[in-house]
């Protein structure tokens, strides 16, 4: 199935299969030579049916390779792969345009600062604790 492959070490974005085999998720977003070992992964919701899958361990591992997606609030550490689900949930090939994809990609260096924590109580007495990264610029930048 179509799937599409955002890659931050090689500045590309570009049409890929996939198999729908979910541990090949692990393979294309991993590219051992420059440290990127996916080991489990998440998701970035882009739409009703469209969503990014990320390194869910990207940020704790001295990133060293990003990228952006317009609208989205903070850089994605390592390689994205845009897939899609249907009514049922079940794994799907995206029908997202290629270069309207790459229009929503930019690339950046970055360096993950450290981690800001808090908690808070909500209205409906359920205890939130979150935690969001802190990002600077790459070393040498």
């Amino acid at each position: 199935m179509r799937a599409i492959l955002i890659d931050p070490v090689t500045q590309t974005v570009t049409v890929v299969d996939y198999s729908g085999d979910y541990r090949e998720i692990y393979a294309l977003l991993s590219d051992k030579d420059h440290g990127l070992d996916v080991t489990a992964f998440d998701c970035v919701r882009l739409n009703a049916t469209d969503a990014i899958y990320i390194d869910d361990n990207g940020l704790l591992n001295d990133p060293k390779y990003f990228f952006m997606w317009k609208g989205y609030a903070q850089p994605l550490a390592g390689r994205g792969l845009i897939l899609a689900t249907d009514v049922e949930g079940e794994t799907i090939g995206t029908n997202l345009n290629l270069k309207w994809v790459a229009r929503q990609v930019s690339f950046g260096k970055f360096k993950v600062q450290g981690f800001e924590h808090g908690a808070y109580d909500r209205e409906d007495g359920m205890h939130v604790i979150w935690n969001r990264p802190v990002f600077g610029p790459a070393e040498g930048e």
